[in-house]
């Protein structure tokens, strides 16, 4: 770090102040050309690039940007990490696209039935669906989709499919890929967003999250959801950000995943634990709900991997069973 750096620490900001700093056509457009720059670029070497004549006008804007989004450094103007992480989320599409797939069989079978699935993307959410079974949390009709010049609402015309989860994608993510590698790739990004979560680390902000317990006192699944909670897990883990707007349900079982036990198991079976971990099959029992314990476990054939979680909400015990 330059002298010039040392001198020019980031300012804070509140969300109302960057919200307005950024509200503005010009900022945006020397962020995203520093942003695209090879390296640092003088005040004139920006300002032809932005297009903008007026070097008075043209400082007056940059000066709003510099030292939160922008350093000038002894080379010449650079990005801040706050700068790169807003035009990180323009090239994403996040804020400016909204790509639609209609919903398209994938090769990738259902991991409870076998039968074949499908996936959609609309308003940046990547969702699986089952074609036959009730699939992870009950049957649900697919959502309608903007058509026609005027863009109405439209009910797309199928049959109930068995929801198997979703997770948001940014709309990048969707070009150039097929709707299976589109699967995949969401996949994977949800599976990183589960792990971070697993460990108690926000996965849109950083900060800590909290976590509280939703459970099916009367489970009941039968082999398809039950009926009293639309679920096939009794336990569902609610974390929120404190911070941030992010807050997701989602079965307690799977945040087991990011813990070392459960990745080994499943690394042992030759699997990869980032893509492959939909083959191990979940059970749960609760032992008692105040406080909180309950017992977990993940098997591939007759290799059993079992954990208890107590109020803590962490894995306190583990055991393993191998049945050949």
């Amino acid at each position: 770090m330059s002298e010039r750096e040392k001198d020019a620490e980031p300012t804070m900001l509140s969300p109302d102040d960057a919200f307005a700093v950024l509200g503005n056509e010009t900022r945006m457009e020397i962020l995203r050309t520093l942003g695209e720059a090879d390296g640092a670029l003088s005040f004139s070497e920006l300002r032809d690039r932005v297009g903008m004549r007026d070097s008075g006008q043209f400082n007056y804007h940059l000066d709003k940007v510099q030292d939160h989004f922008v350093t000038l450094t002894d080379d010449g103007y650079r990005l801040r990490q706050a700068g790169n992480r807003v035009i990180q989320a323009v090239l994403s599409g996040a804020l400016t696209e909204a790509p639609v797939l209609e919903p398209t069989e994938i090769d990738s079978p259902c991991i409870y039935c076998g039968a074949s699935t499908v996936v959609s993307v609309r308003e940046g959410h990547v969702r699986h669906y089952c074609s036959e079974c009730s699939g992870t949390y009950g049957t649900a009709t697919l959502p309608p989709v903007s058509s026609g010049e005027n863009g109405t609402r439209e009910q797309v015309e199928d049959d109930d499919l068995g929801y198997l989860g979703g997770m948001v994608f940014p709309p990048a993510g969707i070009q150039g890929r097929t709707p299976t590698e589109v699967f995949e790739a969401g996949f994977l990004w949800a599976t990183l967003e589960l792990l971070a979560t697993g460990r108690g680390v926000c996965p849109r902000c950083s900060a800590p999250i909290e976590r509280s317990l939703r459970i099916c006192e009367e489970h009941d699944t039968g082999g398809r959801v039950c009926e009293r909670c639309g679920n096939r897990h009794a336990v569902i883990c609610r974390a929120r950000c404190p911070n941030c707007t992010q807050s997701s349900h989602i079965p307690f079982v799977l945040l087991c995943l990011s813990d070392p036990d459960v990745l080994a198991f499943v690394t042992d079976h030759g699997l990869d634990p980032l893509q492959e971990w939909s083959a191990l099959e979940w059970t749960e029992e609760v032992e008692r709900t105040d406080p909180f314990e309950a017992q977990f476990a993940c098997s591939i054939d007759d290799d059993v991997l079992g954990f208890t979680v107590d109020d803590s909400l962490e894995v306190v015990e583990v055991t393993r069973n191998r049945n050949r």
